[in-house]
Protein backbone atom coordinates (compact mmCIF):
# COMPACT_ATOMS: atom_id res chain seq x y z
CA UNK A 1 0.00 0.00 0.00
CA UNK A 2 1.02 3.21 -0.79
CA UNK A 3 2.15 5.19 2.34
CA UNK A 4 2.84 8.50 4.12
CA UNK A 5 5.90 9.36 6.35
CA UNK A 6 5.36 12.28 8.29
CA UNK A 7 7.23 13.88 10.95
CA UNK A 8 5.82 16.12 13.81
CA UNK A 9 7.14 19.41 14.77
CA UNK A 10 9.25 19.62 18.78
CA UNK A 11 7.02 18.50 21.03
CA UNK A 12 8.34 18.57 24.94
CA UNK A 13 8.90 14.73 26.23
CA UNK A 14 10.55 13.42 29.41
CA UNK A 15 13.87 12.11 28.88
CA UNK A 16 12.92 8.83 30.64
CA UNK A 17 10.28 8.27 28.26
CA UNK A 18 12.76 7.76 25.36
CA UNK A 19 16.01 6.87 26.99
CA UNK A 20 15.96 3.34 26.66
CA UNK A 21 15.02 3.72 22.92
CA UNK A 22 18.02 5.73 22.67
CA UNK A 23 20.85 4.10 24.57
CA UNK A 24 19.34 0.75 23.39
CA UNK A 25 18.33 0.90 19.99
CA UNK A 26 21.00 0.25 17.15
CA UNK A 27 19.28 2.55 14.96
CA UNK A 28 19.68 5.44 17.84
CA UNK A 29 23.67 4.79 18.56
CA UNK A 30 24.61 5.00 15.07
CA UNK A 31 22.40 8.63 15.23
CA UNK A 32 23.91 9.88 17.98
CA UNK A 33 27.47 8.68 17.14
CA UNK A 34 27.45 10.96 14.01
CA UNK A 35 25.80 14.03 16.16
CA UNK A 36 28.46 13.50 18.76
CA UNK A 37 31.35 13.55 15.96
CA UNK A 38 29.66 16.48 14.16
CA UNK A 39 28.54 18.74 17.11
CA UNK A 40 31.73 17.93 19.25
CA UNK A 41 30.34 17.04 22.32
CA UNK A 42 27.54 13.66 23.61
CA UNK A 43 24.26 15.00 22.74
CA UNK A 44 22.34 12.03 24.62
CA UNK A 45 23.96 13.79 27.86
CA UNK A 46 23.19 17.13 26.74
CA UNK A 47 19.52 15.86 25.60
CA UNK A 48 19.12 14.38 28.64
CA UNK A 49 19.23 17.84 30.77
CA UNK A 50 17.48 19.58 27.81
CA UNK A 51 14.44 21.60 27.25
CA UNK A 52 12.36 22.68 24.30
CA UNK A 53 13.95 25.53 24.97
CA UNK A 54 17.49 24.80 24.39
CA UNK A 55 17.65 25.30 21.00
CA UNK A 56 20.68 23.51 19.90
CA UNK A 57 20.31 20.51 21.75
CA UNK A 58 16.93 20.00 22.04
CA UNK A 59 16.42 19.85 17.89
CA UNK A 60 19.47 17.98 17.03
CA UNK A 61 18.55 15.30 19.63
CA UNK A 62 14.79 15.69 18.21
CA UNK A 63 16.17 15.05 14.70
CA UNK A 64 18.48 11.98 16.05
CA UNK A 65 15.54 10.30 17.79
CA UNK A 66 13.45 10.69 14.55
CA UNK A 67 15.32 9.77 12.27
CA UNK A 68 16.55 6.82 14.28
CA UNK A 69 13.12 5.78 14.55
CA UNK A 70 12.57 6.07 10.27
CA UNK A 71 15.52 4.18 10.20
CA UNK A 72 13.95 1.12 12.22
CA UNK A 73 10.66 1.98 10.55
CA UNK A 74 12.32 1.06 7.34
CA UNK A 75 14.37 -1.56 8.42
CA UNK A 76 10.92 -3.57 9.82
CA UNK A 77 7.86 -2.61 8.67
CA UNK A 78 6.45 -2.98 4.77
CA UNK A 79 6.41 1.01 3.92
CA UNK A 80 6.19 2.06 0.43
CA UNK A 81 6.70 5.37 0.61
CA UNK A 82 5.22 7.91 -1.60
CA UNK A 83 5.53 11.25 -0.37
CA UNK A 84 6.66 12.51 2.97
CA UNK A 85 6.00 15.75 5.24
CA UNK A 86 6.96 17.43 8.59
CA UNK A 87 5.36 20.16 10.53
CA UNK A 88 7.15 22.46 11.53
CA UNK A 89 10.85 21.36 12.43
CA UNK A 90 9.67 17.87 11.47
CA UNK A 91 9.79 19.29 7.68
CA UNK A 92 13.59 19.38 8.47
CA UNK A 93 13.72 16.31 9.62
CA UNK A 94 11.57 14.76 6.41
CA UNK A 95 13.77 16.83 4.48
CA UNK A 96 17.15 14.86 5.43
CA UNK A 97 14.98 11.04 5.78
CA UNK A 98 14.75 12.03 1.74
CA UNK A 99 17.75 13.01 1.21
CA UNK A 100 17.54 16.78 0.34
CA UNK A 101 19.99 17.53 3.13
CA UNK A 102 22.69 15.60 4.68
CA UNK A 103 22.38 14.20 7.96
CA UNK A 104 25.43 15.79 8.96
CA UNK A 105 24.85 19.48 7.05
CA UNK A 106 21.28 19.09 8.90
CA UNK A 107 23.09 19.15 12.21
CA UNK A 108 25.20 21.86 11.37
CA UNK A 109 22.13 23.61 9.86
CA UNK A 110 21.02 23.59 13.17
CA UNK A 111 23.77 25.34 14.93
CA UNK A 112 23.73 27.65 12.85
CA UNK A 113 19.97 28.30 12.69
CA UNK A 114 20.49 28.41 16.20
CA UNK A 115 23.04 31.27 16.55
CA UNK A 116 21.00 33.71 14.16
CA UNK A 117 17.88 32.80 16.19
CA UNK A 118 19.24 33.96 19.22
CA UNK A 119 21.08 36.89 18.01
CA UNK A 120 17.61 37.85 15.89
CA UNK A 121 15.59 37.23 18.93
CA UNK A 122 17.67 38.84 21.81
CA UNK A 123 17.93 42.09 19.40
CA UNK A 124 14.59 42.46 19.75
CA UNK A 125 13.14 45.87 21.68
CA UNK A 126 10.22 43.34 23.11
CA UNK A 127 10.63 39.77 24.27
CA UNK A 128 8.47 37.31 22.17
CA UNK A 129 6.63 33.84 22.01
CA UNK A 130 4.53 31.12 20.96
CA UNK A 131 2.16 29.93 23.09
CA UNK A 132 0.07 26.28 22.44
CA UNK A 133 -2.78 25.37 24.38
CA UNK A 134 -5.83 23.27 23.55
CA UNK A 135 -9.56 22.43 24.38
CA UNK A 136 -10.86 25.78 22.87
CA UNK A 137 -12.04 25.16 18.64
CA UNK A 138 -10.45 27.37 15.68
CA UNK A 139 -13.47 30.48 16.11
CA UNK A 140 -13.42 30.87 19.94
CA UNK A 141 -9.09 31.47 18.94
CA UNK A 142 -9.29 33.28 16.25
CA UNK A 143 -12.17 35.67 18.44
CA UNK A 144 -9.95 35.66 21.45
CA UNK A 145 -6.83 36.96 18.95
CA UNK A 146 -9.35 39.44 17.43
CA UNK A 147 -9.93 40.71 21.33
CA UNK A 148 -6.16 40.48 22.17
CA UNK A 149 -5.47 43.34 18.61
CA UNK A 150 -8.42 45.28 19.86
CA UNK A 151 -6.70 46.10 23.47
CA UNK A 152 -3.27 46.61 21.45
CA UNK A 153 -1.92 43.27 22.12
CA UNK A 154 0.42 41.93 19.10
CA UNK A 155 -0.64 38.32 18.65
CA UNK A 156 -1.20 35.94 15.73
CA UNK A 157 -1.95 32.60 14.97
CA UNK A 158 0.25 30.19 14.21
CA UNK A 159 -0.45 26.80 14.58
CA UNK A 160 -3.98 24.80 14.18
CA UNK A 161 -3.28 21.31 15.12
CA UNK A 162 -6.85 20.41 14.81
CA UNK A 163 -9.64 21.94 15.88
CA UNK A 164 -8.84 22.07 19.66
CA UNK A 165 -4.88 21.96 19.99
CA UNK A 166 -3.55 25.97 18.76
CA UNK A 167 -0.44 28.00 18.97
CA UNK A 168 -0.21 31.97 19.19
CA UNK A 169 2.58 34.17 18.78
CA UNK A 170 3.12 37.76 19.76
CA UNK A 171 5.05 39.82 22.37
CA UNK A 172 5.45 38.65 25.84
CA UNK A 173 2.94 40.75 27.36
CA UNK A 174 0.23 40.03 24.39
CA UNK A 175 0.93 36.46 25.35
CA UNK A 176 0.05 36.78 28.80
CA UNK A 177 -3.36 38.33 28.18
CA UNK A 178 -4.18 35.99 25.93
CA UNK A 179 -3.26 32.94 28.41
CA UNK A 180 -5.95 35.02 30.68
CA UNK A 181 -7.89 34.61 27.64
CA UNK A 182 -7.71 31.14 27.28
CA UNK A 183 -8.05 30.34 30.71
CA UNK A 184 -11.56 32.29 31.18
CA UNK A 185 -12.61 30.82 27.57
CA UNK A 186 -12.28 27.19 29.31
CA UNK A 187 -8.80 26.37 27.48
CA UNK A 188 -5.98 24.69 29.34
CA UNK A 189 -2.08 25.80 28.47
CA UNK A 190 -0.06 23.22 26.97
CA UNK A 191 3.64 25.36 26.90
CA UNK A 192 5.14 28.51 26.11
CA UNK A 193 8.08 28.50 23.44
CA UNK A 194 10.56 31.45 24.07
CA UNK A 195 10.52 32.50 20.31
CA UNK A 196 7.59 33.31 17.59
CA UNK A 197 7.03 31.24 14.75
CA UNK A 198 4.85 30.80 11.93
CA UNK A 199 4.02 34.43 11.66
CA UNK A 200 4.75 37.71 9.85
CA UNK A 201 6.35 38.98 12.75
CA UNK A 202 9.50 37.55 12.48
CA UNK A 203 9.87 37.87 8.55
CA UNK A 204 13.24 39.04 9.24
CA UNK A 205 14.52 36.08 10.88
CA UNK A 206 13.49 34.33 7.97
CA UNK A 207 15.35 36.34 5.33
CA UNK A 208 18.29 36.75 7.53
CA UNK A 209 18.07 32.26 7.70
CA UNK A 210 17.87 32.45 4.15
CA UNK A 211 20.55 34.53 3.23
CA UNK A 212 23.12 33.68 6.56
CA UNK A 213 22.59 30.03 7.01
CA UNK A 214 20.23 27.68 4.30
CA UNK A 215 21.80 29.20 1.11
CA UNK A 216 25.25 28.22 2.69
CA UNK A 217 24.06 24.01 2.38
CA UNK A 218 23.20 22.06 -0.20
CA UNK A 219 20.31 20.60 -1.07
CA UNK A 220 19.53 17.72 -3.67
CA UNK A 221 16.65 16.67 -5.27
CA UNK A 222 14.41 13.70 -4.20
CA UNK A 223 12.35 11.33 -6.24
CA UNK A 224 9.84 11.42 -2.97
CA UNK A 225 7.55 14.68 -3.11
CA UNK A 226 7.86 16.70 -0.17
CA UNK A 227 4.07 17.64 1.22
CA UNK A 228 4.31 21.25 2.18
CA UNK A 229 2.51 22.39 5.55
CA UNK A 230 2.38 25.54 4.06
CA UNK A 231 0.69 25.19 0.75
CA UNK A 232 -0.15 21.73 0.66
CA UNK A 233 1.62 21.39 -2.57
CA UNK A 234 3.70 18.35 -3.00
CA UNK A 235 7.14 19.16 -3.86
CA UNK A 236 10.63 17.88 -5.54
CA UNK A 237 12.65 20.52 -6.39
CA UNK A 238 15.40 21.34 -3.87
CA UNK A 239 15.09 25.00 -4.25
CA UNK A 240 10.91 24.95 -3.90
CA UNK A 241 11.70 22.73 -0.91
CA UNK A 242 14.54 25.07 1.05
CA UNK A 243 12.44 27.91 0.64
CA UNK A 244 8.99 26.15 1.93
CA UNK A 245 11.09 25.19 5.00
CA UNK A 246 11.88 28.83 5.21
CA UNK A 247 8.34 30.36 4.26
CA UNK A 248 7.01 27.79 7.15
CA UNK A 249 8.69 30.51 9.33
CA UNK A 250 5.71 33.15 8.12
CA UNK A 251 3.21 30.75 7.57
CA UNK A 252 0.59 29.53 9.93
CA UNK A 253 0.11 25.86 9.91
CA UNK A 254 -3.13 24.22 9.30
CA UNK A 255 -3.01 20.69 9.87
CA UNK A 256 -5.96 20.66 7.32
CA UNK A 257 -4.01 21.55 4.74
CA UNK A 258 -1.58 18.63 5.46
CA UNK A 259 -4.38 15.93 5.33
CA UNK A 260 -5.51 17.56 2.11
CA UNK A 261 -1.97 17.30 0.84
CA UNK A 262 -1.99 13.20 1.86
CA UNK A 263 -4.98 12.85 0.12
CA UNK A 264 -4.18 14.75 -2.72
CA UNK A 265 -0.89 12.10 -2.78
CA UNK A 266 -2.85 9.13 -2.83
CA UNK A 267 -1.56 7.55 0.07
CA UNK A 268 -3.64 5.05 1.37
CA UNK A 269 -1.65 4.70 4.80
CA UNK A 270 0.22 7.76 7.12
CA UNK A 271 2.86 6.87 8.99
CA UNK A 272 3.88 9.17 12.24
CA UNK A 273 6.96 9.21 13.12
CA UNK A 274 7.99 11.00 16.39
CA UNK A 275 8.46 10.80 20.24
CA UNK A 276 5.23 10.85 21.12
CA UNK A 277 1.62 9.76 19.41
CA UNK A 278 -0.28 12.72 19.94
CA UNK A 279 -0.47 13.54 15.98
CA UNK A 280 -1.95 10.15 15.53
CA UNK A 281 -5.72 11.67 15.61
CA UNK A 282 -4.75 14.26 13.43
CA UNK A 283 -5.13 12.23 10.42
CA UNK A 284 -6.96 9.06 12.32
CA UNK A 285 -10.01 10.26 10.82
CA UNK A 286 -9.32 10.48 7.15
CA UNK A 287 -6.33 8.24 6.50
CA UNK A 288 -5.40 4.95 7.99
CA UNK A 289 -2.59 5.79 10.92
CA UNK A 290 0.02 4.41 12.68
CA UNK A 291 2.23 6.03 14.67
CA UNK A 292 6.30 5.08 14.99
CA UNK A 293 7.08 5.97 18.53
CA UNK A 294 10.55 4.95 21.09
CA UNK A 295 7.63 2.66 22.88
CA UNK A 296 6.10 0.97 20.06
CA UNK A 297 9.81 -0.11 18.73
CA UNK A 298 10.83 -1.32 21.96
CA UNK A 299 7.67 -3.47 22.71
CA UNK A 300 8.06 -5.22 19.48
CA UNK A 301 8.29 -8.00 18.40
CA UNK A 302 6.65 -8.60 21.82
CA UNK A 303 3.31 -6.98 21.43
CA UNK A 304 4.08 -7.03 17.11
CA UNK A 305 3.27 -3.34 15.43
CA UNK A 306 -0.06 -2.15 14.11
CA UNK A 307 0.11 -1.84 10.75
CA UNK A 308 -2.97 0.45 9.74
CA UNK A 309 -5.73 -0.89 7.28
CA UNK A 310 -8.50 0.52 5.01
CA UNK A 311 -8.45 3.35 2.79
CA UNK A 312 -8.73 7.14 2.68
CA UNK A 313 -12.33 8.00 3.28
Amino acid sequence: MADAIYFPGLVPTTFPAIADFLTENEFAKRRLAVADEVLGYSLIDAYEKAEVYDWEVFEAGFMALSLALADWAGEHLDLDPVVYGGQSFGAIVGAVYAGVLDYAEALLLVRESTRVELDYFGGLAEPVGCFFFYRLDSAAVDGLIAQCLAEGHRVEGSIYLDNSVHGVSGTMTGLERFRELVTEAGGFAFYLMNRAEHCTMVAELRQRLETEVYSQFSWRRSELPMLSDVTGELLTDPAAVRKDLLDGWTSPVRWSTVVEGIRASRAERAYIIGPRNMFARLTGNSVPTAVVTPKAVMQYPEKGFKVPTGAIR
